[in-house]
């Protein structure tokens, strides 16, 4: 145990000296000397971007829609809807919604949307759309109530609406999308604010955790080690090492400036995972925990209050109703109808430089198993050589994927222009032609082709109750850089769990998924 404790001032010296690590602290943590005060200050400051972001988004919003009422008033654009006494509109109107900012984001505040910024780890713009249409709405009841009490009377009520109403129209599209452009800029590709966490719990789960976290910065997490109880393991996981045991956590915390604790262990007793829990409590850590069954858990978890005692209802599999199967296939012949006109000219482009680059077909062909274990001919652009499937058998040693997928990262079969359109996930376009003929979805499992497909036993089979798609839970959350099991617990969250807006909500992920390139080779 001595050496494993020595293990993190080794790697903060290395630190100190230049050396790269895959797990680096933060700049005041290399010297282990950081005050728990500036940690506060960090965390304060990061829950005040979104606010922050908000108030210049509803501001920017309530100058377009004084400039917007303001012709239209004095146009009488309105005067066959709302009648010819619109009353007379002034800077001072503006000046009034400048001041009505607060209203708006204590309205905010007050339906949960910042706290959420802080405790949790993920957050989801779309998700919370429901939300944000509500409280806008609100806020906007309430800023004319502002302006009808503090506005002069030559001011009407329908100038007054005319404005706040120009104002929501504007909101509902522009806060969400500065959010999200704020969460994936700032908060995700350039975060400033990761903090340290450590894992408890040095077993397949933690290590787990470990790796999904090293493959998402955007969680803002940085883990400086683990805690086993009892010991599970002596090597920790890549390069994050075993502190210790959880008798010296408090000692652990303190040291490492520790923000956050996720308990990943299911073997611990009741009473110690509890004892941890209070003394974070205490020492004001967040704490997140790994469920136990959460294989079988989606975020469409229900948690209730039985009488004191939270419980979890998870829902029944998804329905695949003869509606629900017409309405995503109407999404697909959309989606895909759009696509194939925006993307024609790249369409073309592509075909011409693989036709260009190297010898063969624009298009690869192969078979591959769909829904209902049905083959079809999957159609995508040729990114490797023409005699790649002959060379596979002599690489198949050196394949970067566990399971029986093959994968590698320095793939020697693949083209100059392979590289770029697969760097790009523009090889699997072709694919709109499967979408079009029922053979795939734009959203839903990878399909594997058959010698893959036939090695899936269990619930990996699972995948093949649904469409295979183009897009999917796989390629949103690092493609490549997921192990087989956890693609398999993916299919099945999303066979049992799936709905058509999550169909969309995944769609948008793709293109901040196509930009990052994770795990795409």
């Amino acid at each position: 145990m001595e050496n494993t404790q020595e293990m993190p001032e080794q790697k903060a010296d290395a630190q100190r000296q230049g050396e790269p690590q895959a797990w680096s602290f933060l700049p005041y943590e290399q010297e282990l000397q950081a005050p728990r005060r500036e940690l506060q200050v960090i965390r304060f400051i990061h829950s005040l971007v979104i606010p922050a972001v908000d108030a210049f988004t509803i501001a920017f919003c309530l100058a377009i829609a004084y400039y917007i009422a303001e012709i239209w008033i004095d146009h009488g654009t309105f005067s066959s809807i709302l009648g010819p006494n619109l009353g007379m509109i002034d800077n001072s109107l503006l000046w009034l919604g400048m001041a009505a900012i607060p209203i708006w984001l204590l309205v905010f505040a007050f339906f949960g949307v910042y706290k959420r910024e802080v405790l949790r780890l993920s957050i989801s713009t779309f998700d919370e759309l429901p939300q944000t249409i509500g409280a806008l709405s609100v806020g906007a009841w309430l800023a004319v109530s502002f302006l009808l009490l503090t506005a002069s009377d030559s001011i009407s009520f329908k100038a007054i609406w005319v404005y706040i109403a120009c104002a929501w129209l504007l909101l509902m599209f522009f806060l969400p999308l500065t959010r999200a452009i704020a969460r994936i800029g700032l908060l995700s590709f350039k975060n400033p604010f990761q903090t340290s966490a450590l894992v408890i719990g040095a077993g397949p789960i933690g290590k787990s955790l470990v790796g999904r976290l090293s493959r998402h910065p955007e969680y803002g997490l940085r883990v400086v080690g683990f805690l086993d109880y009892p010991p599970e393991s002596e090597e920790g996981g890549g390069d994050v090492q075993i502190l210790g045991s959880k008798s010296e956590f408090e000692s652990v915390l303190k040291k490492f400036c520790i923000s956050r604790v996720l308990i990943a262990q299911n073997r611990a007793p009741y009473e110690k995972i509890l004892e941890i829990i209070h003394q974070c409590q205490e020492m004001k850590v967040d704490v997140s925990v790994v469920p136990r069954f959460f294989e079988s858990m989606s975020s469409r978890v229900a948690i209730e209050d039985i009488e004191g005692l939270p419980m979890a209802s998870l829902p029944r599999y998804a329905r695949h109703g003869l509606a629900m199967r017409m309405a995503k296939r109407l999404m697909d012949l959309v989606v895909a109808a759009v696509g194939t006109i925006i993307l024609s000219p790249v369409l073309l482009v592509v075909s011409f430089l693989i036709k260009f680059d190297s010898p063969g077909p624009v298009f690869f062909r192969q078979e591959r198993m769909g829904k209902g274990h049905k083959r079809f001919m999957m159609y995508k652009f040729r990114s490797m050589r023409t005699d790649a499937e002959a060379m596979k058998e002599d690489l198949e040693e050196q394949s970067d994927a566990s399971g029986p997928i093959f994968k590698m990262k320095d793939d020697p079969r693949i083209t100059r222009v392979g590289k770029v359109i697969r760097r790009l996930s523009i090889d699997e376009l072709p694919q709109l032609i499967n979408v079009f003929r029922g053979e795939m979805s734009i959203v839903g499992p990878r399909p594997l082709p058959v010698d893959e497909a036939k090695q899936c036993k269990g619930t990996a089979d699972m995948r093949h109750m649904v469409q295979p798609g183009i897009t999917g839970l796989w390629q949103i959350l690092g493609r490549s850089d997921i192990p087989f099991d956890e693609m398999v617990q993916l299919d099945y969250i999303y066979v049992t769990n799936w709905t058509l807006r999550w169909d969309i909500k995944i769609i948008l992920r793709t293109f901040v998924a196509i930009v990052r390139k994770r795990g795409a080779y």
